[in-house]
């Protein structure tokens, strides 16, 4: 069984050379996998994850949300990439059951994203090929 969550926020970044400050709304689906629980089913209480939403989206630029993402020293250089691997930690650190983070920004039809799944899926898939 996976369940999974997605939100948005919108923010600023650069990546310099390549672009200056700019905008975007960005999406965010977290997938969780694992034991699932007897009563309800799930591997992971929706209700719990979209409370830490809130807190990691903060408000007024306090977090994620209508900041930018530049000024974070724990993102680095604020590429899709980074924020990923950034939002994975912090939600993978609450929540042992995360199995992918995937972040997107532009519209449907013309995004564009990565999708992250830790360190140890990359390894394990090298291995297996």
């Amino acid at each position: 069984m996976k369940t999974y969550c997605e939100f948005t926020f919108e923010a600023a970044h650069s990546v310099a050379p390549y672009s200056g400050l700019h905008g975007h709304t960005f999406i965010v689906k977290l997938t969780f996998g694992g034991p699932v629980d007897d009563v309800y089913g799930w591997p992971v209480n929706l209700y719990d994850v979209e409370n830490y939403i809130k807190e990691i989206k903060g408000e007024h630029g306090s977090g994620l949300d209508h900041g930018n993402l530049d000024l974070n020293p724990a993102i680095g250089i604020a590429s899709l990439e980074n924020v990923t691997k950034y939002i994975w930690k912090l939600v993978k650190e609450r929540f042992p059951g995360l199995e992918e983070v995937e972040l997107k920004r532009g519209m449907a039809g013309s995004s564009e994203g990565c999708i992250y799944r830790g360190e140890g899926a990359a390894t394990a898939a090298s291995l297996a090929a």
